[in-house]
């Protein structure tokens, strides 16, 4: 059986996959059915939609990798508002944010554990959010769904945690978002010192008569 929160954020990776992927018309109802879902009834739909195999020896439910929502991220079936990126891991906005800036790490590879490239990647985005939006803290935590471990980078502006009430956020805000870590500052063009032309005094002999 699921737990709380692993129920919440399966349904939170869900939604973000349907609303990436369905036709508009049919968003705000596949949203609303699965938010109504109790967690046996969600577990019961990831079991009819392949995205979890049966009980191995251990009692534990296995993700399928190749139905793995971050997965399907990583390899751009599911769109997403990628920022930064190294050979094993990916950074991305996340659609359904708890704060300005939450960022996403996701492994390239379906792991149960994330490399250090992911967490060397982690702190590199870290560095960036508080230089461009000041925030008080950032958190780092590390989460895993369907076997797969992500890392999140949480930016706290006032008392934001990761309990903290989630937000959905459009493509085009995240997008904006994007606009805003990637922009340079302008450089600051020197200025020329004035050159203050000097008199030439010139000093001639009396004339004498």
């Amino acid at each position: 059986m699921l737990s709380d929160e692993e129920t919440s954020e399966i349904k939170q990776k869900i939604i973000s996959q349907v609303e990436s992927t369905f036709p508009v018309e049919q968003i705000a109802g596949a949203r609303q059915q699965i938010e109504s879902m109790n967690s046996q009834q969600l577990e019961n739909f990831l079991e009819r939609n392949k995205m979890i195999k049966d009980s191995n020896k251990n009692g534990q439910e296995e993700a399928i990798e190749n139905d793995c929502v971050f997965c399907s991220i990583v390899s751009d079936k599911i769109h997403s508002v990628k920022i930064d990126e190294n050979e094993k891991a990916i950074a991305i906005l996340e659609i359904n944010p708890i704060s300005r800036g939450h960022v996403l790490i996701i492994p390239k590879e379906h792991t149960n554990k994330s490399p250090k490239e992911a967490q060397t990647l982690a702190k590199k985005v870290s560095g960036k959010i508080k230089k461009k939006f000041s925030p008080k803290d950032i958190e780092i935590s590390k989460s895993k769904l369907f076997g797969h471990e992500t890392i999140n980078v949480l930016p706290v502006y006032m008392n934001e945690n990761f309990n903290s009430e989630r937000k959905h956020a459009t493509m085009e805000e995240l997008e904006s978002i994007k606009e805003e870590l990637e922009k340079k500052k302008p450089e600051k063009i020197s200025k020329k010192p004035k050159i203050e032309k000097i008199k030439e005094i010139f000093y001639l002999p009396k004339r004498i008569p």
